[in-house]
């Protein structure tokens, strides 16, 4: 008896934990706040819980705000170029908050400055210290999950005889130059005439 209730909680422990890896599969995602009054705003928080100081807020009309990961019932969030805890109480997810549906992605990195601001879908234009003004616009595919341990996206497009790869990896990155925390690492690729190639991070947008 005791052994079977020995292997029951085991069970219910390994459950437990894959729930909460499952969650945490859910992330980064786009959030709208929600339920809070219209004269008041949604703390953002030094660590997941109430007791922590506070480090920044919210608008109470907030939308496509960007959880990279969480902890209980709180999600990590960058303000004012700082990560901060706020409550999930007060976050629906969006529908077309993940990665695969997203509307909008925008990646970047230092040393050199470059970013691109993707359209999955549409286009995708890369700004660097070379070009920066204008930038090069590419047409672009959606984004395609290859399937692995490590979850990556990749996403192409061309632009005459140039061709862009973008390849996303659901990891940690930190771009150097800010305090911010990030939930995807970007290799960008760009072949053909003056190609190159960048490193950086990348977050969720609209």
């Amino acid at each position: 008896m005791m052994r079977a209730v020995g292997v029951m909680r085991l069970l219910c422990g390994l459950l437990l934990l894959g729930t909460a890896a499952a969650a945490q599969s859910d992330y980064p995602r786009l959030h709208d706040v929600v339920g809070v009054a219209s004269n008041d705003v949604l703390n953002v928080r030094a660590g997941p819980g109430a007791s922590h100081p506070i480090v920044g807020e919210l608008a109470y009309d907030s939308r496509a705000v960007e959880v990279i990961r969480v902890e209980g019932n709180w999600g990590l969030v960058n303000v004012h170029e700082l990560p901060g805890w706020t409550s999930l109480r007060y976050l629906a997810p969006r529908v077309d908050g993940d990665i695969g549906n997203v509307p909008r992605l925008i990646c970047g990195g230092t040393e050199p400055f470059w970013d691109i601001d993707i359209r999955p879908g549409q286009s995708a234009t890369v700004k660097t210290p070379v070009n920066y003004e204008v930038g090069d616009t590419f047409s672009v595919g959606l984004m395609k999950r290859a399937y692995n341990p490590l979850e990556k996206w990749v996403l192409q497009g061309g632009a005459g005889a140039r061709d862009l790869s973008v390849v996303v990896v659901k990891a940690y990155c930190d771009n150097g130059m800010s305090d911010n925390e990030y939930g995807f690492d970007a290799t960008v690729i760009v072949t053909g005439t003056d190609g190159y190639v960048l490193s950086g991070c990348c977050e969720l947008a609209d």
